[in-house]
């Protein structure tokens, strides 16, 4: 899920209702589920984090408030990768957040119920490119509405249900770069058809989040193929439920997916029959606060239903703990295939020193490991090498992230 937590506890839905603290742009108010920055927990410190990078109102639209603001990150960092027996530096774009801006507004209705959207842009930093030349706004492209009784409806580009519970497995939120979480979710090993769409940023989405009910919630999400020319005109359907409470936040996913012709690389193998093969992923992830830090668990399985092709899974644990004004992260992960020797094991860590709550200067070093018949490759860009079976990839980066 390149480029790729409300549930950021548990979905970026399911968040909005949990107490969490969000930093937003100048001109917007607080999530609706703001509190006090840096006095509580450190899952509302991690949390204050998360819903200042992913931009304003995404843990929650502001209570009885009508305005428009301007958003964005702008991530730079000089990087060196080593795949094998070649070897990279260059300047490099989203290191710690994806650079992107967007526009959020909302328009109060009366009677608890507000219409809100979100148009967001992903491009590089380095060179002013936008990430996807097909789509200007890649990243998000909806609206919706919203009451605290009824539950909050979304239409267009956005997170699935199980895209936005799979970005609480990973301490890193999913970047494009600096996450062995991300490039563990490719499927491009396990024979025809196989996707992850049920875990993505899809186009011509529908998407419902529920009140809380208690510590409990759901989120249901659909969407439809760009082409619908072979194959089921379905593109992914899941469903995720969260428990969510002061410490922890445990949710379970379920979504069934087709790849999708319209767009570029969904679909392995034959193409005229590639969008006709199913693939199921479940997802079950936790995070606990004990304390002094967080500590987080996922499990993630691909099963594409055609014939000869092959069951991928991957374990993730992950830590992270404030420290002064410092935002510390690990993350380990192994993935292995039902292919004979097709398995890889890898690691991330980071430090984000914070000169200010936008302004922040950060490291990363992450390692990938790959075994005989696997070539997973890890911080893929632009002039990257091919990858291989068997390599080891290793990389370093030194950025600075500002968020306005």
């Amino acid at each position: 899920m390149k480029k790729t937590l409300g549930a950021l506890l548990a979905s970026l839905g399911t968040l909005a209702y949990t107490g969490a603290f969000a930093e937003v742009s100048p001109n917007a108010p607080p999530d609706a589920a703001a509190a006090a920055y840096a006095t509580g927990s450190q899952m509302q410190s991690i949390f204050q984090y998360w819903g200042s990078g992913l931009g304003p109102q995404t843990l929650g639209v502001a209570s009885q408030r009508t305005f428009v603001t301007l958003y964005g990150t702008v991530d730079m960092g000089v990087n060196y990768t080593k795949n094998g027996p070649y070897s990279i530096t260059r300047l490099q774009s989203g290191g710690a957040l994806t650079s992107k801006f967007g526009f959020y507004g909302q328009e109060y209705l009366g009677d608890r119920w507000t219409v809100f959207f979100r148009l967001e842009n992903g491009f590089m930093g380095n060179t002013g490119a936008v990430q996807d030349t097909t789509s200007l706004f890649n990243r998000a492209s909806y609206i919706g509405m919203q009451n605290p009784m009824y539950g909050q409806l979304t239409l267009g580009r956005q997170y699935t249900s199980g895209g936005a519970a799979a970005l609480g497995a990973d301490p890193f939120l999913g970047v494009a770069h600096e996450s062995v979480y991300t490039y563990f979710l490719g499927t491009s090993d396990l024979g025809l058809g196989a996707n992850s769409s049920a875990l993505g940023r899809l186009p011509n989405t529908l998407r419902y989040i529920s009140p809380r009910l208690g510590p409990f919630g759901f989120d249901l999400s659909y969407s439809l193929k760009g082409d619908q020319s072979i194959g089921p005109a379905v593109s992914q359907r899941s469903a995720m439920v969260s428990y969510v409470d002061r410490r922890a936040v445990l949710s379970v996913a379920f979504g069934q997916s087709w790849c999708d012709p319209s767009i570029t690389g969904s679909c392995v193998g034959n193409a005229a029959t590639a969008p006709t093969k199913r693939t199921d992923t479940y997802l079950a992830s936790l995070l606990y606060d004990v304390g002094p830090f967080i500590v987080q668990g996922a499990y993630i399985r691909y099963v594409p239903q055609a014939a000869d092709t092959a069951i991928a899974s991957t374990y993730l644990l992950g830590l992270q703990k404030w420290w002064r004004n410092n935002l510390l992260r690990a993350s380990v992960a192994y993935r292995d295939t039902s292919k004979s020797q097709d398995y890889a094991y890898g690691s991330t860590i980071g430090i984000d020193h914070f000169l200010s709550k936008r302004t922040s200067l950060y490291g990363r070093v992450g390692i990938m490991r790959n075994g005989p018949n696997s070539s997973v490759t890890y911080n893929y860009d632009s002039g990257s090498p091919t990858p291989a079976p068997g390599r080891t990839i290793s990389s370093v980066t030194l950025g600075i992230n500002h968020q306005f």
